[in-house]
């Protein structure tokens, strides 16, 4: 698989930086056994799949709060510089868990219906990562320089991430990311996922989709995913890539190895993990302190619990 059709893959993977979670793999089957399962052992749902590293990333409710701590010192620091703005909604509280349902791809037939291989969210956000989409082209001279400021005159956003900072132990959270990245590059070659790989090719070839690699479903040139229309084409290439996922063991053998792979890898670095899970630890600290008073962020020992392992894989 090329580098495009990797950053493609990768690029559907939504990954903010967090805690561990230690499990062992699903129950392998043989090639030649019974009937396979459509997803690991333990999963009802795509949006259930889980990894290890899962809880060293932050979870779309951790992220809402910090987004919402963010805009508190923001909102702060420019009433200090009489600037008043109207921010965008944060939107409603979200789950608190980490999503894995495109790690590997459209994996969850709902949204491939809905959406094909387009984002259900959609938009691109903001620089101040609310999620929307064009709020800061309104902004007057004077606005945006408050907000942004400059390198020697830092501006509010800037100002409030320096706050949340405080006492916040280092992690090396690039070699993190680069780590989540090439876990699923890595496991990609492996036979039990390459033999998974040439079923599922053959499974979207009898469907009228000769596609080689999954990357080259998504990444088809057909499939416009910056613009807001999806066309019918797209949602039923979609529809099948998910079935075939499900039924050539695609999904079910390519998350096993990377279950395998990232335990590993965290064992083997047991050091480096566990100051990622300080650093979060302590950040997450910050963030309740500024939206409910250091009383209650006192009570943070831990990060808040993503989403548990399956019966199959265990800690449930």
């Amino acid at each position: 698989m090329d580098r495009k059709h990797i950053a493609v893959l990768v690029s559907l993977v939504a990954a903010l930086l967090a805690g561990l979670t230690a499990c062992s793999d699903p129950g392998r089957r043989s090639e030649r056994g019974a009937a396979r399962p459509p997803l690991p052992e333990g999963f009802s749902s795509a949006s259930e799949l889980v990894l290890p590293f899962d809880t060293y990333k932050w979870t779309a409710r951790e992220t809402w709060l910090r987004d919402r701590a963010r805009r508190v010192l923001t909102e702060r620091c420019l009433e200090g510089r009489d600037v008043s703005l109207d921010f965008p909604d944060l939107g409603p509280e979200p789950p608190n868990s980490y999503d894995n349902s495109r790690r590997y791809g459209v994996a969850d037939d709902r949204a491939a219906a809905l959406f094909g291989y387009h984002l259900p969210e959609g938009g691109k956000g903001t620089r101040d990562g609310s999620g929307t989409s064009g709020w800061d082209k309104a902004l007057s001279a004077q606005e945006e320089a408050a907000l942004y400021g400059t390198e020697r005159n830092p501006g509010c956003y800037r100002h409030a991430d320096s706050l949340l900072a405080r006492g916040v132990p280092a992690a090396d959270l690039a070699w993190f990311a680069d780590q989540s990245a090439e876990t699923l590059v890595k496991t990609e070659s492996l036979p039990a996922v390459t033999r998974a790989r040439k079923r599922w090719r053959t499974c979207m070839d009898q469907a009228g989709h000769p596609y080689a690699h999954p990357s080259a479903a998504i990444g088809d040139p057909r499939w416009d995913l910056d613009s807001p229309v999806i066309t019918e084409e797209e949602k039923k290439t979609a529809r099948a890539d998910v079935r075939c996922k499900q039924s050539s063991g695609l999904l079910r053998d390519w998350h096993a190895a990377e279950t395998t792979l990232q335990r590993e890898l965290i064992a083997r670095n047991a050091g480096t993990f566990e100051a990622l899970s300080s650093h979060k630890r302590a950040l997450l600290k910050n963030v309740l302190s500024v939206l409910n008073g250091p009383e209650e962020a006192a009570g943070v020992s831990e990060p808040l619990p993503a989403r548990r392992i399956g019966p199959g894989g265990c800690c449930r």
